[in-house]
């Protein structure tokens, strides 16, 4: 089944939103070359230069192309990402907001979300974040997701040679759908045993009903209990099921499609 998931297609992330930030410190990532607009004027910034913006800025390559820069709200934290970086200013606060290609966000979810889990549980964690992208954009007033628990985790692009860049790279394009539509593929970390259905989650019945599923992890609930349980996953991984298996047990009735 072919889905309409542009390989290119890209997606606005709001960063650091939970600083409330009034001022942001950019620099170019290693072997790069930042051009930074503030106010119609235009600085070239590169090497170890770094430059403080307090109010409405675009940060990009050379030709406005994407590139690898490194933001932080002073003193509090710092992230690389890859992409393009627009900076709003709304009564003295900003909001970071970067523009990336899905693939690069999806490798970044899953290093964020699945840290030492077997391979194929991460591939099924990036089907399963790229199908949420996909499936969910514009949850924000001016960008489309978050980098907090209310969207997905977000951290730093992750090497392309690394085990979340290989799971990303070995899934791309591939999304999960429900009766021809892409679905916005929920997780959580522990469903304690048995994952749950929307309705007894007391959430609004949507396209897709969810279903209650046993799992092979029990513990402590971490978590909405809908759709992937992250450890139960990598329980399942470990005694040898395939990505798609895996997916297939907690995504009863869809598709697995590009």
């Amino acid at each position: 089944m072919m889905l309409a998931l542009a390989l290119a297609a890209t997606i606005r992330i709001g960063v650091f939103g939970l600083f409330h930030p009034v001022e942001l410190e950019v620099q170019p990532a290693r072997g790069s070359v930042l051009i930074v607009e503030i106010a119609g004027e235009r600085q070239v910034i590169e090497g170890a230069h770094t430059v403080r913006i307090r109010s409405a800025a675009l940060v990009t390559g050379r030709g406005r192309r994407p590139v690898r820069f490194v933001v932080s709200v002073p003193g509090q934290i710092h992230r690389e990402f890859l992409g393009r970086l627009e900076i709003r200013e709304q009564s003295g606060t900003l909001t970071a907001i970067v523009e990336m290609d899905r693939e690069t966000a999806v490798a970044s979810i899953v290093a964020a979300e699945s840290p030492g889990t077997p391979f194929e549980a991460r591939k099924a964690q990036a089907v399963a974040a790229r199908s949420f992208l996909a499936g969910s954009r514009g949850r924000h007033d001016g960008f489309d997701f978050c980098d907090t628990t209310h969207c997905q985790f977000l951290r730093e692009p992750p090497s392309p040679t690394s085990a979340a860049g290989r799971a990303a790279a070995e899934t791309r394009g591939l999304a999960l759908t429900y009766q021809g539509h892409v679905l916005a593929a929920l997780y959580s970390a522990n469903c304690g045993g048995h994952t749950r259905t929307l309705q007894e989650a007391g959430w609004k019945v949507g396209e897709y009903p969810y279903f209650a599923v046993e799992c092979p992890m029990r513990g402590v609930v971490s978590g909405h209990r809908l759709g992937l349980c992250q450890e139960g996953a990598a329980e399942m991984a470990r005694r040898g099921a395939t990505f798609r298996e895996i997916l297939n047990h907690y995504f009863p009735a869809t598709t697995l499609g590009e």
